[in-house]
């Protein structure tokens, strides 16, 4: 991905305070402090932590009614103003209450340098005690313009889901500021930040504070300055107050946009429309979706490096490794009932064209038809991507068969530039199926850059997502965690290894299991380099429980 060369830059502060429970007097007067101290010391983007004004643990609308606030009110006045003589944007934190309602809201006040409040975010998921006092957020996403661009704000566990992020980006967002409280034990948040970034291109400042609340210990908590990588540029920890620097680059005064603008660009809306379904508030979502009858069963990674356009050697590879894989389940007493090869597993890495036309096959096939054989012959499923022929046309095709045969395929509809030399993106929706145990799908690895795609299979009611994979990044790998917890769904991804042609997959090959229970979660993960074989129970019912978030202007989406 090719970025803009940045020729300057503009410098942010996260304010990592301590904050003191149901006393807004004390809180506002520290925060005017470092707030002070970080704009003087040259921040003009400035993030404090969710609820900073009052602190967290609240436990009605009666106990936080004394730290409410109204946006615009006598608090932001006094940050408008500090705002103002600065010339600095900033990001605050607190509870609000809305005057013609009476209703209570976890929200944030974004205030600008003409000392005016430029818009105010509500928390669109409310979690834990919030729930007691505060209203679920009813808001359109807040973003505002900026002298460096648009500026996206959300809070905390709305990190948790891809899509208010998702309409941030969309509304033209070049950094996303996200005010949490978040106790590093509590469903950490990090994987999600960094995803957030990734996923859209944007750098991100997340933060958090520090300090005892009435029921939460945060003193271990930390604030992050991600790239539009997804990598943690700055971070912070401390038991008592302390301001976090980090950089936010800028292209001709503006918010790096090139990446931002290839993230969305790749995406295929018309095969979206899926995440706009509402199957999990259903009553019933297991008749609704006629869901097969959940069962744990045992299901592998099958890692290995292909030999460059050598089919049959591929081939024969696949069929030693599946070899492999049963006698160790045997020798543990279990019995396999799925396995997942990588991305072209039957050729390795593709170049051009002329490449595809030499190896590339139909469906069904001589893989094909080896493979079912072998199905049939050990009463196990096959996953595996390869080179398909239709015609004169290529693509990038995974393949699910069992002992019954062929039960579907899926063209890769997110392709790398690498596919774009010999493949055709596939016009198909994403592939699911059901197996006597659970409902499976299909995705290639690079497809888990557009979190949509996992959401429209979760909708679904997919129980284990096979991802088949030839992965060059190591850095964004945590993708495959992430897009699991999110979608709450069982992952297995299976990737290539090694050198091909200038271009090194970098193996790392997974399986994710999930529970809404974090402790109960397993993961088991390949190396670097080298054929490996993982199995791991999964059970289907831990899955079967879903929650989306639905209120979201999907004519944004």
């Amino acid at each position: 991905m090719q970025k803009m060369k940045a020729d300057g830059e503009v410098k942010v502060a996260l304010i990592h305070a301590a904050i003191a429970w149901n006393d807004k007097e004390y809180n506002v007067k520290k925060l005017l402090s470092l707030n002070e101290e970080a704009a003087r010391n040259g921040a003009k983007i400035i993030v404090n932590p969710e609820l900073a004004v009052s602190g967290y643990s609240f436990s009605s609308k009666f106990e936080i009614a004394s730290q409410l606030e109204t946006i615009p009110g006598p608090v932001t006045d006094q940050f408008c103003e500090l705002a103002q003589r600065y010339q600095a944007y900033i990001a605050m934190g607190m509870p609000e209450y809305d005057q013609k309602t009476g209703v209570s809201y976890n929200a944030a006040a974004f205030i600008g340098p003409e000392g005016k409040v430029l818009g105010r975010a509500r928390k669109f998921v409310p979690v834990f005690n919030e729930n007691l006092w505060s209203a679920r957020g009813n808001l359109p996403v807040l973003v505002c313009d900026t002298a460096y661009g648009k500026v996206g704000v959300i809070i905390c566990a709305d990190v948790y889901w891809y899509k208010l992020s998702r309409v941030a980006a969309l509304k033209g967002a070049g950094l996303l500021l996200v005010l949490t409280t978040w106790p590093p034990l509590c469903h950490p948040p990090e994987r999600h930040l960094r995803a957030r970034a990734l996923d859209n291109g944007f750098y991100l400042l997340a933060c958090n504070r520090t300090g005892i609340d009435k029921s939460l210990d945060c003193t271990q908590g930390r604030s992050f300055v991600i790239s539009s990588d997804g990598l943690i540029e700055e971070e912070i920890q401390a038991a008592d107050d302390a301001i976090c620097y980090g950089a936010v680059p800028l292209h001709n005064g503006k918010f790096e946009s090139t990446s931002i603008q290839q993230r969305l660009e790749a995406r295929r809306p018309k095969f979206y429309t899926d995440i706009a379904l509402d199957t999990y508030t259903y009553f019933d979502p297991d008749a609704l979706l006629q869901l097969p009858v959940p069962k744990p069963f045992n299901a592998a990674s099958l890692q290995f490096r292909p030999c460059s356009l050598q089919p049959e050697e591929n081939r024969q590879k696949m069929l030693s490794l599946l070899d492999q894989a049963m006698e160790m389940a045997e020798e543990s007493n279990q019995e396999l009932k799925l396995v997942v090869f990588p991305e072209l597993s039957t050729t390795g890495l593709l170049r051009d064209q002329d490449e595809a036309a030499q190896v590339a096959e139909e469906i069904p096939g001589t893989t094909v038809d080896l493979l079912v054989q072998t199905a049939r012959e050990k009463k196990v499923y096959i996953v595996w991507g390869m080179a398909e022929r239709d015609d004169n046309s290529f693509y990038n095709t995974a393949v699910l068969i069992g002992p019954e045969g062929v039960l579907g395929k899926y063209r890769k509809i997110h392709l790398t530039d690498l596919d774009q030399k010999w493949a055709k993106p596939g016009e198909n929706e994403f592939f699911s199926c059901d197996l006597p145990c659970a409902r499976v799908g299909l995705l290639f690895g690079h497809d888990l850059m557009f979190p949509e795609s996992t959401e429209c299979l979760a909708k679904r009611g997919v129980d284990l997502l096979c991802v088949p994979a030839f992965w060059t990044d190591k850095e964004s790998q945590f993708l495959g965690d992430t897009r699991s917890a999110e979608q709450q769904l069982h992952l297995v991804i299976t990737n290539q290894w090694g050198e091909d042609g200038g271009y090194g997959a970098v193996g790392g090959s997974a399986i994710y299991s999930y529970s809404q229970s974090p402790e109960k979660r397993r993961t088991l993960i390949a190396g670097d380099e080298g054929d490996e074989i993982k199995i791991l129970l999964l059970d289907p019912l831990e899955t079967r429980k879903k929650k989306f978030l639905e209120w979201v202007d999907y004519e944004v989406c």
